[in-house]
């Protein structure tokens, strides 16, 4: 029994260090790589040596849709299929970094209110639990079990190792490529007449019953910005055609961003006509391709300037050379 205790004590024991040394190793190379959609691209944004005027946030409809060099002084940090509760979460990560910008952007992806509430989408910012407040405590929500992962620092890096090193590689061997800046552009291809019908198709046959439980994630992002007195401007981009729910959905918004007077600039309710009357222009019902793109830009552009204060030239962009140095 004496022996049972003294190898179980033994393995414990190295386990927790291989556990902790891990984890040190790891945050040590996640502080470190700027490379990636999701981690490497907050990163960036954390290293930048200033903030910049306006920050942009949203789902794959910003990251394709809205080309940020179009938003003077804007950095995107656009994320590919995340919901509103990420963005709520990422808001906090900011807040608590202390890298609020002046002025955020905020797409609101109405599709979202027809579907489930998706509040496991917290756990790719898991990384920052126990530091960002509305991360630590959706995260908890989301799963009873988080308070004993997160014992363990090797599960914040869970699922993503192999990325992040292959991140750092690439790297490594190309210090001195440009950011991405949460924007990807997608260029014509024949498909996409064809995947925009379908798309559209599969949209509309889904349910219009409504959610409205995101809406609590949305609240929680406008009180954190008022509270901070950060700048906000929702919009929602355009469709290649109105899908049926949309009207519904975007009263829903609309009503609690008026009672907080926050502006919206709809464009799913009050399309921009050149675009939901050309196919051409579109990857898929949601999507634009880089022939709608700097249309779609540069209206959004306009109408942002005009409820922004003027300021000025957008700054150069560093390389990842730049935003690696320790």
């Amino acid at each position: 029994m004496k022996k049972f205790g003294f190898f179980f004590l033994l393995f414990s024991t190295l386990l927790l260090a291989l556990d902790q040394g891990g984890a040190w190793v790891l945050d040590r190379l996640h502080e470190r790589v700027v490379l990636g959609q999701r981690d490497g691209l907050l990163i960036t944004y954390l290293r930048l040596p200033d903030l910049p005027q306006l920050v942009v946030l949203g789902n794959s409809r910003t990251a394709v849709n809205v080309c940020p060099d179009s938003l003077p002084g804007a950095f995107s940090l656009a994320h590919n299929g995340t919901t509103q509760v990420f963005q709520t979460g990422l808001l906090s990560v900011l807040h608590q970094q202390q890298r609020l910008p002046p002025a955020i952007l905020l797409h609101i992806d109405l599709d979202e209110y027809i579907r489930p509430t998706r509040a496991e989408d917290i756990h790719l910012l898991k990384y920052y639990y126990g530091q960002a407040p509305l991360v630590t405590a959706y995260s908890r929500e989301a799963s009873w079990l988080e308070p004993l992962k997160q014992c363990f620092g090797l599960y914040r890096h869970n699922g993503r190792i192999p990325g992040l090193l292959r991140n750092w590689y690439m790297q490594r061997r190309h210090p001195d490529q440009p950011l991405n800046q949460g924007y990807e552009p997608s260029v014509p291809a024949a498909a996409d007449s064809l995947r925009t019908a379908y798309s559209l198709a599969k949209l509309n046959a889904e349910s219009g019953q409504l959610n409205r439980g995101h809406l609590r994630y949305l609240q929680d992002f406008v009180q954190l910005c008022q509270q901070q007195n950060v700048r906000l401007i929702c919009f929602t981009n355009s469709y290649y055609q109105q899908p049926h729910h949309v009207a519904a959905a975007g009263r829903l918004v609309d009503s609690l961003l008026q009672r907080a007077q926050v502006p919206y600039l709809n464009y799913a309710s009050q399309p921009i006509a050149e675009l939901s009357h050309n196919i051409g222009y579109w990857r898929d019902a949601t999507h634009l391709n880089t022939r709608g793109i700097p249309l779609n830009s540069q209206v959004l552009a306009r109408q942002v300037s005009d409820l922004l204060p003027p300021t000025g030239l957008r700054a150069e962009i560093p390389t990842l050379d730049d935003i690696a140095k320790p």
